[in-house]
């Protein structure tokens, strides 16, 4: 892979010159309160790592020079798997900066802001390895001060929540480094006791997580207001909403937590992290248990896991195939999308698999998310909670594959976007929505698209006018189009779009469509045939039929031999038409960063009007 040169943010020139033989800076990460992050090389030790720097027009400020050194000094005490370890304090070329281990992903308060809400199982997930890093921190007499969304990170890779930004962290028995008046941290995440300046211990800490965790379930903050001191005094004062007042959907058992934290005298929360971990894994096990005695399905017995499985790499191996092929034709869109996560739960029975448990072993062995959450699309709940798939005709596969002349049961097409997925999603969204493609939000499966889930879309009927589907809704006949997002890996700019049909949904219309074209042709040629065989004056009945018997099964066979050209050219229209739909989400995202919206709509279809495909 080739790495571009990169750009040095303004004002650093002389700290990339310094670092010269020892980090090779390649991009900037973020900027803060407290100085510049960015992405690195340890030429050393040939490893990516995240420099923080202090800006010197900041490090002439004695205290906080003093405050963002000592960010590095306490974090470096600090080794958890749940904290990012801190590798080096320095002073180069004027600057004052520390190196920090790199993690891959993406933090809590990104994945909040697209998503707005989290799955009450992500968030006990994240919350419970947060609790464990500050227990750890707290039991050092260190409190973090500054917990916010935007201060845990999320491993791509593993999903695993890991705590940053000590920068304001202080031990317990020293002086806080503040000027009259000043609180340090964030205002929407301060417990009533840094809001009010008074001693902080491990519980401020908890408190902020209890905001954290609020913000995640119900999609808003505890306190909301216009200015930071109003939104102090809310903390300090006023008692916050339950979360099922404002989230009633969200399960008792996980709310009873979070609300618990929330508390104002900080005896009434939780005493340490441990405590709070532990009442996590027991608000999930409860909820889990509620799920299973609502029947709610969460495994799959092992015959049926071992088809989820065979499934999901056969899905996987198609679109390998269509990554060779697009490579073989020297097409740059061809990339291998990322690897996604999954969360489910349950106890299951004898020779039985959580569904979680078959999709991590599904990532294991290399199959994408996307395919594993296809495959379980395709089978059904039946009895206590036990998953099992449809029973399909084996002998329909072996006719449909004689018939039509192929064997492939699923068409793609992908399509890479120069763009992160957050920023494709929407736009996805209007355009597929939108006349003249009309297609209908039916459901989401295996989690948020953004986290390797797939969008389900139910394909409109055939109506006068613009209509975009006639061949993958009526000559493939497949109802329903599944759409997933993937992020390029190596690239956090870009993602691709995947476009995926189930052909299978449509092989019992083709085979009744098929085989009455070949049984009706054949009839009426045979019909033909004997009236010319009549004409001809083969007066004897048998003279008359033999020549209409042969000549009926002559068309027949020749309708039957065209019938897998006729299906596999519909296909290809098919894959046009999905084709045509990628590129018009392409060209509503140009259209959006030209002129701040998407292209106007076609106007609806009108009955009895004209085609309108002239008009775009």
């Amino acid at each position: 892979m080739t790495i571009t040169e990169p750009t040095t943010p303004d004002g650093l020139s002389a700290f990339r010159s310094a670092l010269s033989g020892q980090y090779a800076i390649q991009r900037e990460l973020g900027r803060g309160g407290m100085g510049i992050v960015l992405l690195a090389r340890d030429e050393k030790l040939d490893r990516s790592v995240a420099l923080k720097v202090l800006p010197p027009h900041l490090a002439d400020n004695a205290e906080i020079r003093e405050r963002f050194l000592r960010e590095a000094r306490m974090a470096a005490q600090l080794s958890h798997p749940n904290i990012v370890p801190v590798y080096r304090a320095d002073e180069l070329g004027g600057y004052a900066f520390f190196a920090m281990g790199f993690v891959d992903g993406e933090t809590l308060g990104d994945r909040i802001r697209d998503r707005s809400t989290l799955p009450a199982t992500e968030v006990v997930r994240v919350l419970r390895e947060v609790a464990w890093a500050l227990a750890y921190a707290h039991a050092r007499s260190i409190v973090h001060r500054d917990i916010k969304p935007d201060n845990i990170l999320l491993e791509r890779a593993t999903g695993r929540a890991i705590v940053s930004d000590f920068g304001i962290a202080r031990a317990e028995f020293n002086p806080a480094l503040t000027q009259d008046g000043l609180v340090l941290g964030t205002v929407h995440f301060m417990s009533p006791e840094q809001a009010t300046g008074d001693a902080l211990d491990g519980r401020s800490d908890l408190y902020a997580l209890g905001c954290i965790g609020f913000l995640a379930l119900t999609g808003r903050l505890p306190f909301e207001g216009t200015t930071p001191q109003g939104i102090l005094v809310a903390h300090a004062t006023k008692e916050p909403p339950l979360v099922r007042s404002v989230a009633p959907n969200v399960d008792a058992n996980v709310a009873s937590v979070i609300d618990r934290l929330l508390r104002k005298n900080r005896d009434e929360r939780f005493t340490t992290g441990e405590e709070l971990a532990t009442a996590l894994d027991k608000a999930l096990e409860k909820m889990q248990q509620a799920q299973r005695d609502q029947g709610t399905p969460v495994v799959l017995d092992s015959e049926h896991a071992m088809a989820v499985w065979r499934r999901a790499a056969e899905l996987q191996a198609e679109a390998a195939t269509r990554l060779e092929q697009r490579v073989r034709s020297n097409d740059t869109r061809a990339l291998v999308p990322s690897d996604g996560a999954a969360t489910s739960g349950g106890a299951a029975p004898t020779d039985a698999y959580r569904l979680r448990d078959v999709e991590a072993a599904a990532v294991e062995a290399g199959i994408s998310q996307r395919y594993v959450a296809l495959a379980l699309d395709e089978i059904r709940a039946q009895g206590q909670g036990v998953v099992k798939p449809a029973e399909v005709s084996a002998f329909r596969e072996r006719l449909a594959t004689r018939l039509l002349g192929t064997n492939q049961r699923t068409l793609s097409v992908s399509r890479v976007f120069r763009s992160p997925a957050r920023t494709v999603l929407p736009a996805l969204g209007r355009s597929l929505q939108a006349v003249p493609w009309i297609l209908s939000l039916k459901d989401t499966l295996g989690g948020h698209p953004l986290d390797g889930g797939v969008l389900v879309f139910t394909l409109p009927a055939m109506v006068d006018g613009n209509y975009r589907w006639t061949w993958t809704r009526y000559g493939v006949y497949v109802p329903e189009v599944r759409v997933s997002i993937a992020a390029v890996p190596g690239d956090p700019n870009a993602c691709e779009v995947t476009m995926t049909v189930d052909l299978r949904a449509g092989l019992g219309y083709n085979l009744f469509g098929y085989g009455a074209i070949a049984g009706g042709g054949g009839v009426i040629g045979g019909i033909i045939v004997g009236a010319i065989a009549k004409k001809a004056m083969l007066l004897a009945g048998a003279a008359i039929a033999g020549p209409a018997v042969t000549g009926a099964l002559v068309i027949a066979a020749g309708l039957v031999a065209f019938t897998g050209p006729m299906y596999r050219w519909e296909m290809r229209k098919a894959a046009a038409e999905l084709t045509d739909a990628l590129a018009a989400i392409d060209a509503s995202m140009r259209a959006f960063d030209i002129f701040g919206a998407p292209p106007p709509p076609l106007p609806p279809p009108k009955p009895g009007g004209g085609d309108l495909t002239g008009m775009i």
